[in-house]
């Protein structure tokens, strides 16, 4: 039997203002006994990946099912998605795959509150712009933002693992067309959830993708890159489903680091811990 070619679909979904992603992954075939294919996929992101895969087959069977996401460990080469066989041995056929990917466990459900450090340094004080399903650019989206000078050190707000970096922008404006240009840090935690900190300054990110960061370490210094009507940073925690981040809301220890809460708009914060 000779096997049709193996036809990989890579979409990759937006995180934060939709931009877009290309995963170190690679998915390919390898042959077996009885004219059969092992699927592999290796993953060189610092964070699991999932993928949805849907065989398109002709008298061949999957020994691990049709139409299912799969989550791929970080760092992980030869991970065995599926093994197609002939069902006929003399009845010809082969096989098509398209898949969809992106960052992290899109299965993680109801991941337990976690109280979260504000991303800025003991002894300041920040306003939120833009709340939770703001008006201007967070409808339907549960992210802040926090006004505060070009420059103002950002602090990551949990332990985790950074999986994505990117500094080198210098422009911005407050039109969607300029979310290409957004600097930011993505930061993957141990419950499969993420967190984004967005309009970092041109080369203002101080840590490197693959960077295991403390909750309070200096991560990177605020700008106003990208989709931005002026000067803060924009942050975001979510859970990354294929298609698009599921995002949530997350409470903050405030004040003396006593009290917690859901940060509200138009309200000040201030850090004494």
């Amino acid at each position: 039997m000779k096997g049709l070619a193996t036809f990989l679909l890579l979409t990759i979904s937006a995180l934060g203002f939709s931009q877009e992603h290309q995963l170190k992954t690679k998915l390919y075939n390898e042959k077996v006994a009885d004219n059969g294919f092992k699927v592999l996929v290796d993953n060189d992101e610092f964070c699991p990946i999932s993928m949805k895969v849907d065989f398109e087959l002709n008298n061949m069977s999957s020994s691990n099912g049709n139409h299912k996401i799969f989550v791929i460990p970080a760092k992980t080469k030869g991970f065995h998605i599926s093994t197609i066989q002939p069902i006929k041995a003399t009845g010809g056929g082969g096989f098509k795959t398209k898949t969809q990917a992106n960052y992290g466990d899109a299965t993680v459900e109801n991941p337990k509150e976690y109280i979260y450090s504000l991303p800025f340094q003991k002894g300041e004080s920040f306003a939120v712009h833009q709340g939770y399903n703001g008006n201007f650019s967070h409808q339907g989206q549960n992210s802040l933002d926090f006004t505060m000078p070009v420059g103002t050190e950002i602090v990551a707000a949990r332990d985790g693992i950074v999986v994505k970096v990117v500094k080198h922008n210098n422009r911005g404006c407050d039109d969607r067309s300029c979310a290409q240009f957004n600097n930011y840090i993505l930061i993957y935690h141990n419950d499969g959830t993420f967190s984004e900190y967005v309009h970092l300054k041109q080369g203002g990110a101080v840590v490197n993708e693959g960077d295991t960061v403390k909750e309070n370490d200096l991560i990177g210094y605020s700008g106003a890159t990208g989709f931005a009507n002026g000067p803060h940073l924009h942050f975001m925690v979510f859970i990354q489903r294929i298609e698009k981040p599921e995002t949530l809301r997350t409470k903050f220890k405030i004040n003396d680091g006593g009290q917690a809460e859901f940060l509200k708009e138009k309200v000040t914060y201030s850090r004494a811990y």
